[in-house]
């Protein structure tokens, strides 16, 4: 049986079991994907794709993936992914090299080991330590859970940090400099972002702002109750860093905006193709009462369009690759009230590592967008919620 995912959703497609191998009759692959067996599929002059499946052993273990692997980091080698478990305040060690749970990094809730149960996200240092943050909290860990250190960014800048009107959204670190961090930051009430470029060593910051994103805020609709703003719906960013660069990049616009580390510059890349043009193009209200169904209808407008994807980076061919999608619906509504779709056009870009677009092509194999995806080994692993257990569609580009 294979399983899907629409958000935090699982939704369930039927499957058949044909020696060994699952042959998915609907749902994110239109073609067969098994085990040891590759389908091949020309589907531009450009390029080809194959497709294969792999699973993970977990032994006894249940491994969380309510998350659909949202909370989840590669280490610099690729030889292993950490996936935070929220529920357990815990993590997995999953070794994709043998394809197997190496074990169970335990976490406290209290505390000097203690981190808070919903994080924002973390990153795995050079020295396989796991740095994790949220509000107020900027702490780094062994892999056996105990603490190593405590940057306590939040006292080091505490007219920013001291409270929860600034979100920290990502970090990275500088591979040439232990002592530089730069952390991706959220402003809710100006619905603004910016980065911090912090010295450790010499217990500084500088802010740099992100101009860039003011033309998304189209894009976005409040959402009210009784005339109080309540939250909103819009634009996603989508933070990346390949060690040298950090790529900032929306889910509305063909468009990204660069911090290059070795020459500390901040500029702009954008495209125009005849594929994905090089913005959204349906623009939504600027605000909806919380208590009817039209957020649900923007929504499903929003989706019908186009959007962009976040960048992955292949380090062997320095080449970046970019999922972007539409979707389609009926009139099906899940559990919370939201419109099911029953299809999504997938497009594949490939990018050199000037960002310069090589190619970009309808991907007919795949009809839903990818979750949680990365570069290993050359391939694209796209997560899959097998009946509950992990798997990986590994998608080679040729």
């Amino acid at each position: 049986m294979c399983k899907l995912t629409k958000d935090l959703i699982l939704n369930l497609y039927s499957s058949t079991m044909r020696n060994g191998i699952f042959v998915f009759s609907i749902g994110l692959f239109l073609s067969a994907c098994g085990g040891n067996e590759v389908e091949k599929s020309e589907f531009s002059d450009s390029f080809t794709v194959s497709l294969d499946t792999v699973m993970v052993d977990a032994g006894e273990e249940f491994l969380y993936l309510q998350d659909n692997l949202f909370l989840s980091e590669l280490n610099a080698e690729d030889g292993y992914l950490i996936n935070f478990n929220r529920q357990e305040v815990g993590a997995e060690r999953i070794n994709l090299d043998e394809l197997k749970l190496d074990y169970l990094i335990p976490f406290e809730k209290e505390g000097p080991n203690g981190i808070p149960q919903y994080i924002s996200g973390f990153l795995l240092t050079p020295e396989e330590h796991i740095f994790i943050w949220n509000y107020g909290f900027y702490k780094i860990f062994d892999q056996k859970g105990n603490l190593v250190r405590d940057l306590e960014l939040d006292k080091l800048a505490p007219k920013v940090l001291g409270g929860s009107e600034v979100y920290p959204s990502r970090f990275y670190l500088d591979p040439e400099n232990p002592n530089r961090l730069l952390g991706h930051f959220i402003k809710w009430e100006e619905k603004s972002y910016f980065l911090m470029d912090f010295d450790l060593e010499a217990g500084s910051y500088t802010e740099i702002e992100l101009p860039f994103f003011e033309k998304t805020q189209v894009y976005n609709t409040d959402i009210l109750h009784e005339g109080n703003w309540m939250g909103s719906y819009g634009t996603g960013i989508y933070p990346f860093s390949n060690s040298d660069k950090i790529i900032l990049s929306t889910n509305v616009l063909n468009e990204v905006q660069i911090f290059d580390f070795k020459r500390d510059t901040l500029y702009t890349k954008a495209w125009d193709t005849p594929l994905l043009g090089s913005k959204r193009s349906y623009l939504p209200p600027k605000e909806v009462d919380g208590q009817t169904d039209e957020i649900e209808e923007i929504r499903k407008m929003a989706e019908s369009d186009i959007s962009y994807g976040s960048f992955i980076y292949d380090r062997a061919s320095k080449k970046y690759y970019r999922f972007s999608h539409k979707s389609y619906f009926g009139e099906e509504k899940d559990e919370y009230g939201s419109y099911v779709p029953t299809r999504s056009d997938v497009y594949l870009s490939v990018f050199d590592a000037d960002l310069e677009l090589l190619a970009e092509a309808l991907v007919p194999e795949l009809s839903r967008e990818p979750k949680r995806h990365f570069i290993k080994d050359g391939q694209i692993w796209m997560y899959l919620n097998v009946d509950d257990e992990l798997g990986f569609v590994r998608l080679r580009v040729e």
